[in-house]
């Protein structure tokens, strides 16, 4: 994460930002880039010296932790290493500093541990700390984090075509394997009128799509003074704005109803075919153990739901393997549910026992090892999935979203691809451009379809943020190679445009800049 531009001068203080975990993590670690920037600082790569290195945490898993870890002392070596010791300050806050703050102020070097709370008035803490005065650890326990924090609000990503907008937080449901209520707190939600606004200023600013997100997603709105849905806040961005694409986050499959449904219906492709449901198992009663809302059966009848009402869409799943309990029954009863059924990809997660939570002092718990090879099977059934998914699209014309210049196409540079980098394993296929190499003007461009397909083609550095139509020739596991379906289109102008929105715009300028 750094800051485009010059180098900073000799006395503009730099700052250095490190990220690891969700989509909200990702969000807030943009809001607190946003405020150094603002205070004057200069984002550096985290690899670079800096006066002040930030590392967001994750703890969802041991791994994860050890990954925090790892990162903090990473920044501490390159400070030191750079002769900035004592003057740079290593801050470490999110989910692991809130659950286990202790374990980070152990760690030499580390002067500041701030819980997630504490993010909004971070950049605070630091200026205090540089000039002099002291300060002190903070976490704020989860029984006071009950307000919906404003402060974390993001005008303009580093992406500069997708942006992420988290409009809840917390988590009251204490799923028996989940550290996540104690990490982020009690369940809370933007306020529609602040949503309408953070939406309006992300379009504004051009951004091509946003995407929803939250601990609980589904749950959105019900604690409000006013209670409202998220299909509510849906619906009225989709109503209210010219946003091009908006796409959901994870979401429970109790959170998807008759109305959502009618929603991607109506308002596909603006709304994305595309719906990633935080399932978890397929067995009934390890459902019941891990404390979920609904059966195996009511999962897969919302895919059925789903998959009837709108064609082509792309449903992925969060899966876990190892809870405690799972038998090679269990575990064979969760993999043929998810072989018959239409998914496109799976995250495969193996349980990771964490303190505090029930599941930790369940019997029966999972061997590593066995738990490491379920994980395997279900991620080659992803690939297979995966694959079977992105071949409907060969020989169609798709409306891609240009993100960036490419490596690719993939193959020979070993690009990981679609849907969140499924096969979840990061497989590597064979696929290749069948169009030979670029042209003197054009580059490998990459972006995406609604449906989160990756598509590489050759294009031109100046189509990013934009619209484009790609008639797709090859497909694998991890997306599309493809060509331009108009080769002029790559010289369009300000005022030409491309099909496909939708009714946002009905049609969106193929130039379209932000100044």
């Amino acid at each position: 994460m750094t800051q485009p531009g010059l180098a900073p001068a000799h006395d503009t203080p730099t700052v250095a930002l490190h990220t690891l975990g969700c989509r909200l993590n990702q969000f807030e670690t943009e809001a607190i880039r946003e405020q150094f920037v603002l205070r004057g600082f200069h984002v550096v790569p985290f690899s670079a010296p800096a006066d002040v290195y930030v590392v967001n945490t994750c703890t969802v898993t041991n791994q994860a932790d050890a990954s925090a870890r790892q990162a903090l002392r990473r920044a501490v070596r390159t400070m030191r290493a750079a002769g900035r010791r004592p003057a740079s300050i290593v801050v470490a806050t999110g989910c692991y500093a809130q659950t286990n703050p202790g374990q980070l102020q152990e760690i030499e070097g580390v002067d500041l541990v701030l819980g997630n709370v504490e993010k909004g008035d971070l950049v605070d803490h630091v200026l205090t700390m540089r000039a002099g005065d002291p300060t002190t650890s903070r976490v704020t326990r989860r029984a006071e984090m009950a307000q919906f924090d404003e402060r974390l609000d993001v005008s303009a990503f580093e992406n500069r075509t997708r942006a992420t907008l988290k409009i809840q937080d917390g988590c009251d449901q204490f799923c028996s394997f989940c550290i996540i209520p104690w990490a982020r707190g009690r369940h809370r939600s933007l306020p529609p009128d602040a949503v309408m606004r953070q939406v309006q200023t992300l379009v504004d600013r051009d951004y091509a799509e946003i995407v929803l997100t939250g601990v609980h997603l589904g749950e959105y709105g019900n604690d409000l003074p006013t209670p409202v849905t998220l299909n509510d806040v849906v619906r009225q961005i989709l109503e209210r704005t010219a946003l091009p694409r908006l796409r959901l986050s994870s979401i429970w499959p109790t959170a998807v109803d008759g109305e959502l449904i009618d929603l991607f219906g109506h308002h596909a492709p603006r709304l994305c075919r595309y719906t990633h449901l935080a399932v978890q198992h397929g067995d009934d009663h390890l459902l019941e153990a891990m404390r979920r809302t609904y059966t195996a059966g009511q999962a897969e009848e919302v895919v059925e739901r789903l998959v009837d009402a709108v064609p082509d869409i792309c449903i992925g799943a969060d899966v876990m393997v190892g809870f405690p309990g799972e038998t090679d029954a269990s575990f064979q009863r969760m993999y043929d549910w998810l072989d018959r059924q239409p998914y496109a990809y799976f995250h495969v997660f193996s349980y990771s026992r964490r303190d505090h939570t029930r599941a930790a002092r369940m019997p029966d718990q999972v061997p590593p090892s066995t738990a490491r090879e379920r994980s395997l099977l279900l991620r080659t059934l992803s690939d297979r999935k995966s694959a079977e998914y992105n071949s409907r699209f060969r020989g169609r014309k798709l409306t891609v979203l240009v993100e960036e210049e490419s490596d690719g196409p993939p193959g020979s540079h070993g690009e990981q691809g679609t849907h969140g980098g499924s096969g979840p394993n990061g497989s590597r296929g064979e696929l290749v451009h069948p169009h030979g190499e670029q042209g003197p003007h054009t580059r490998r461009m990459t972006g995406r379809t609604d449906h989160g397909l990756r598509c590489w083609f050759e294009g031109r550095a100046e189509q990013v943020n934009t619209y484009v139509e790609v008639e797709v020739d090859a497909t694998d596991v991890r997306g599309a190679t493809g060509r331009l379906s108009v080769p002029d289109a790559r010289d369009a102008g300000a005022g030409d445009t491309v099909p496909g929105i939708g009714d946002a715009a009905d049609r969106v300028p193929v130039g379209r800049r932000h100044p």
